[in-house]
């Protein structure tokens, strides 16, 4: 009787073990929802010669011209709009500015949260 129960709290145990394997596995080919982040500026642009943008404090793109006009969603990158595709989450995101290869000024960070096949504008302003 002993051995009985033995045994099946063994076979109980790689049960459990064989049970949680298969279900905590995950596909990797599964795709990542993103969101689209568009940066831009309507800053005078006589103040500036770069602005770099920073996302989690990696500067992933520069704008060198100004913009009148806010962009559209899923705009193309260019010297006046960096335009990220990042996985869905919440992000710190700031901007520095340089003229002359001189800091001359910064934006604060602050966070911008990316939703799934969404966009979010940020605009770096005076």
């Amino acid at each position: 009787m002993k051995n009985l129960f033995k045994n099946v709290r063994l076979g109980s145990l790689y049960l459990l073990v064989i049970a949680t394997m298969v279900f905590s596995c995950k596909k990797d080919d599964e795709p990542v929802p993103q969101g689209n982040l568009i940066f831009y500026t309507n800053y005078d642009q006589e103040k500036f010669d770069r602005i770099d943008v920073i996302v989690d404090g990696n500067v992933l793109g520069t704008l060198s011209k100004s913009i009148p006009t806010r962009p559209e969603c899923g705009a193309a990158g260019s010297p006046s709009v960096v335009s990220l595709n990042l996985p869905i989450g919440t992000y710190v995101v700031s901007g520095k500015r340089y003229k002359g290869n001189d800091l001359v000024g910064n934006w604060k960070a602050s966070s911008a949260t990316v939703t799934a096949e969404d966009c979010k504008r940020i605009r770096f302003v005076d």
